[in-house]
């Protein structure tokens, strides 16, 4: 999907809130803010839910129902790269 200025983008966190998906959260939130992206955020710990995106390793990072991490924690270079392939 591309992205236009004011456009609102639906991130989710997947996994348990460990230090990794806190700090893969707040890394993804800086790079929104750099871009000038707005989204809205949400964990997703329970595990039905999270095996349903097929994500094999966590936390792992889904926009808009798109899976675009998983298993590791992406600094803000490496999220902002991700947000503007999807531009």
């Amino acid at each position: 999907m591309k992205w236009k200025t004011g456009d609102t983008m639906h991130v989710k966190i997947l996994g348990p809130m460990t230090k990794q998906a806190e700090v893969l959260l707040q890394n993804t939130a800086v790079a929104l803010k750099k871009l000038k992206m707005k989204a809205t955020f949400e964990k997703v710990s329970e595990f039905r839910k999270v095996a349903a995106y097929g994500a094999i390793a966590l936390p792992a990072l889904v926009i808009d129902e798109k899976l675009i991490s998983v298993g590791g924690v992406l600094n803000v270079e490496e999220v902002m790269a991700l947000l503007r392939q999807l531009q």
